[in-house]
Order: structure tokens, then sequence, then C-alpha cells
């Protein structure tokens, strides 16, 4: 295991949230099939919904494969597979569970989202609400082995499904890094990505890694008051026991 600059190891921009280096294993070719495994069941999904959108998110496949070496080392270097086995690590694209794993876990509680859903809890126009932590809480993957997580939003992995957008303004900031101001997109962000499908994307800073040891806020300026359907395209790298079965999220 050693030691890797993150901004110099991705083709895809990456808010780093001023974590400028990792430990990095390296996969064997066994791991590297199984997290492509995962991705192309995503990407071969999407691309019968929106080609386009499989585009934007399969043009990043090599850089979530590199996420996936740090991802092993920060979890002891166990063996990802896919499905995950006892004793390794998982992978899978993001969902209401991988999100957090717990509604009081003190890590990815916070977050914005209705539990066990992709949609938020209301949001009110002109009101400032949060997608991931809020005014006084980061939000973090969950740290505590043998349930570790550590996800990777795509870059413009921030997806609305609905009728119209419901923010057109938002902003990152982590524990370390905060001298980013506001993303404001363009006028066309009102328009969904393919003709008669409700799909809008919303522009990232880039690939975004939610680290289990270091915090994220994730703030919106709701234009509508609405409970939007929100999900992050991007991958959930996880001990077994994290995701061991399907089940609701509940209190611990």
């Amino acid at each position: 295991m050693a030691v890797r600059d993150i901004g110099t190891s991705f083709d895809t921009t990456i808010f780093t949230g001023g974590k400028e280096s990792a430990p990095y294993a390296d996969l064997a070719p066994e791991e590297r099939q199984a997290v492509e495994a995962c991705i192309d069941m995503g990407l071969e999904h999407m691309a019968l919904v929106s080609p386009k959108l499989a585009n934007i998110i399969g043009a990043q496949r090599e850089d979530f494969i590199t996420w996936a070496g740090f991802a092993k080392a920060a979890m002891d270097e166990k063996v990802i597979g896919f499905p995950s086995k006892p004793g390794g690590i998982g992978v899978c694209w993001i969902n209401p569970q991988s999100r957090q794993y717990a509604s009081n876990d003190t890590y990815g509680e916070y977050n914005g989202w209705t539990l066990n859903t992709n949609e938020l809890a209301e949001i009110t126009a002109g009101a400032v609400d949060y997608i991931l932590g809020d005014v006084s809480h980061h939000y973090k993957s969950y740290p505590t082995a043998p349930y570790r997580s550590m996800s990777v939003v795509a870059k413009d992995g921030l997806i609305e499904i609905g009728t119209t957008p419901s923010f057109m303004v938002h902003q990152i900031k982590s524990e370390t890094d905060t001298k980013y101001g506001i993303i404001s997109e363009a006028p066309t962000f009102q328009l969904p990505i393919e003709s008669g499908v409700g799909v809008y994307v919303h522009k990232t800073l880039g690939m975004i890694p939610l680290w289990n040891d270091l915090g994220i806020t994730w703030s919106v300026l709701p234009i509508r008051t609405c409970t939007p359907v929100i999900f992050l395209a991007g991958l959930t790298f996880y001990e077994h026991g994290f995701l061991e079965k399907p089940a609701v999220r509940s209190s611990i």
C-alpha cells in the first residue's frame, strides 16, 4: 500500500475537499472485474432510459476503478467482490441504504432525504436546505469497522427526476475546505437531458468522494416548494456487514 496524490490520479476533475492524498492499494484482476461488473450493470440500465446520462457516467469508468483502490486501502485491503462476501468489500450503486448506516449513526444520518427513499424531505422556495450535512453537522460515510463505507459521486452525478428542477444554485464545502462559493447553473438546467424523459442533470465541481474521515456539506437554494426526487449517481464501496442483506435503515 502506498500514498497517492488524489489530484493527479484521475482524468476527471475531483472535488478533494482539501484531502490531497490518501493510501492506495492496487486491485487484483478479479477485483477490477468485480468493480467493472457493478458499473456495467448500472450503465446498461441507464442506457435503456437515458443514453446521454449513461455516457456522462460511463466516461468516468476508469476513475471509478481507481477510486476502488483508495476504498480498498481505507478498509484494510480486504478483497473487493461483487456482490460482497463475508470478510470482504462490496461495491454497489449509491442507494438509500448505502447513503447511511442507520437513522442515528451520527455520520450519514445528516442528509436531506426521507429515510430509505430518494425523496428529499420538503424543501421551501427561497430557504437554504441541505442534501448532505446540515447547518451545524457534516456528512460522512460510515467509519466504524466492520461496517465501513465510502461513496463516490460521479461528476455531474447530481440527478433530479420529475417535471422541473427544484434548485439552480448549490454549494459544497468540507471540514477543511470552505473556499468555494456557489455553483449557478446555465438556464438550460431547466430542460431534461433527453426529450420526453424527466431526467435533469445538475452540474458539479467534479467527482465527489464521500470519505468516512472527512465531512462535507452540500447545500441548495430551492426555487420551488416541493419534495423532489434526487439521486446521487455513483458507487458505494463497503465492508460486507454494512449491506449484508436488504433491509430498511432504522435506529441502532
